[in-house]
């Protein structure tokens, strides 16, 4: 499937089953979808092995409907404008690619590319709640991936 969104973690609480994602667009085909919800997550978190392990574990009793709630905490470029495409035009480089590392361990120039694609694509903030702790607690700030998952109903 083709990659459709950059999703980065910005704080995980496993205490608290609470990770705060942002979510960008990068692909031309979705940025004049709608923002990203519920089950946009469910997909998303989905395909991370860790996550996948423990779904598929059925003596564990993590139930596949593992995202609690959903709150949008802020929007960027959204609904998206001719300006903003034209802002896209202008910018250059894309978004690296996941062998780059995790944000905080980018090259410079690589993490400043990876801001200036956040700022100028739509997105938006989420502050994402799990059922389950062990979904989330081997993520950290600074984890990115590429994602194929879509927002709307299942």
């Amino acid at each position: 499937m083709t990659d459709l969104y950059a999703v980065r973690v910005l704080a995980v609480d496993p205490a608290r089953r609470r990770i705060q994602l942002r979510v960008t667009a990068f692909n031309p085909d979705v940025w004049h979808w709608p923002l990203p919800d519920k089950s946009f997550f469910l997909r998303d978190l989905e395909e991370d092995e860790t996550i996948l392990d423990l779904l598929v574990d059925e003596d564990d009793g993590m139930d596949r409907d593992f995202v609690e709630s959903v709150e949008r905490t802020a929007t960027r470029n959204y609904p998206f404008t001719e300006a903003a495409e034209e802002r896209l035009s202008e910018s250059g480089r894309g978004f690296p690619w996941e062998d780059e590392g995790p944000f905080d361990e980018m090259s410079p120039e690589s993490a400043a590319a990876f801001l200036r694609c956040e700022e100028i694509r739509v997105g938006a903030d989420y502050d994402v709640v799990v059922t389950d702790s062990r979904l989330i607690e081997h993520l950290k700030a600074g984890d990115w991936w590429r994602s194929t998952a879509y927002p709307g109903a299942d």
